[in-house]
């Protein structure tokens, strides 16, 4: 399957995959164009199973693997089985890898330590996002041949869709607080004027809440312990957090000349943030994030890239 791939500014792209899949304007970030190009990985023989946290990096052909030791680490692992063109990345309370392959609009489930997926979800609509809560339900956000937006909502093991959701013209980051609630990033179409943050109560996908404020094309997005919300503007390449129930952030972090702000990643001790890139860049933050907050360069892959996730 061929893929056309044109880079835009300002979060407008265009992947022809086939004549009726992800056609138009509507999507997030654009590639870089480097992505035309790949390099040269021979793949390694095996997952590894550490005792340290791990780092993975969505590539264009796989998941790169590195270790939550510090800056720059060598690469010690990699998956390809079931990639197609990764977009976002995330992983569960059970250490499983979830995978949203933008490629075939799949979503692929890795339990720790395999290299295989043990499950794939197929939603009718673009996958960029999937998010394991703790109810057991899987939820997988993008968007369909008609720039229409959707959260789509499985049963863990099951690939059969028990509720979905219309939201703007394309959904991408998720995460879920404390209380269980699902927080979504969309962008603007239809009768949503504005791009924001939708929150669900519930597991059914029917209690839907905007929450106001207004965000520059949404995409990667956490809540920590304390219900602050934080959300990447990817076309303005910054961070925000939102105190609850704020509609204006109380700190902005930018990062600049890395090419496109994209996913956002943070383990359960919430002492780090992590924050990807199309163009491959991987920077770390401490967080809580101040006003002075640094980011430094923690890992750079050099090709398309857009989701990460590190283990909890």
């Amino acid at each position: 399957m061929a893929f056309v791939l044109l880079a835009g500014c300002g979060g407008s792209q265009q992947i022809e995959q086939t004549a009726s899949q992800l056609q138009g304007d509507a999507a997030s970030t654009p590639f870089p164009a480097a992505a035309v190009s790949h390099r040269t990985l021979r793949p390694l023989a095996r997952y590894p199973k550490r005792t340290h946290g791990l780092l993975y990096v969505g590539d264009y052909y796989s998941i790169d693997i590195f270790p939550l030791t510090g800056p720059n680490q060598k690469q010690i692992g990699s998956i390809t089985s079931g990639i197609n063109v990764p977009w976002g990345l995330s992983v569960d309370s059970n250490k499983s890898l979830y995978v949203a392959n933008l490629g075939n609009g799949t979503v692929t489930v890795y339990p720790y330590g395999s290299a295989t997926p043990s499950m794939t979800y197929s939603p009718f609509a673009t996958a960029l996002y999937a998010l394991a809560d703790s109810a057991g339900h899987v939820f997988v956000s993008g968007w369909n041949h008609q720039h229409v937006g959707h959260v789509i909502e499985f049963n863990a093991g099951s690939n059969v869709v028990v509720a979905h959701r219309r939201l703007g013209s394309e959904t991408d980051g998720m995460a879920e607080d404390t209380q269980g609630n699902l927080y979504v990033t969309y962008r603007a179409g239809g009768k949503f004027r504005s791009s924001s943050i939708a929150e669900f109560s519930g597991s059914d996908l029917k209690h839907m809440r905007l929450l106001g404020m207004t965000i520059d094309q949404p995409q990667g997005l956490l809540v920590d312990r304390a219900g602050n919300i934080i959300v990447v503007e990817s076309a303005a390449d910054r961070i925000d957090v939102f105190p609850p129930g704020a509609t204006a952030p109380s700190v902005t972090v930018t990062v600049s000349a890395i090419g496109n702000l994209a996913e956002l990643a943070m383990q359960n001790s919430e002492k780090a943030l992590w924050v990807s890139s199309q163009a491959g860049y991987v920077y770390s933050m401490p967080y809580p994030l101040t006003p002075s907050t640094e980011p430094t360069e923690y890992e750079q892959i050099t090709v398309f890239s857009n989701g990460i996730a590190v283990t909890p």
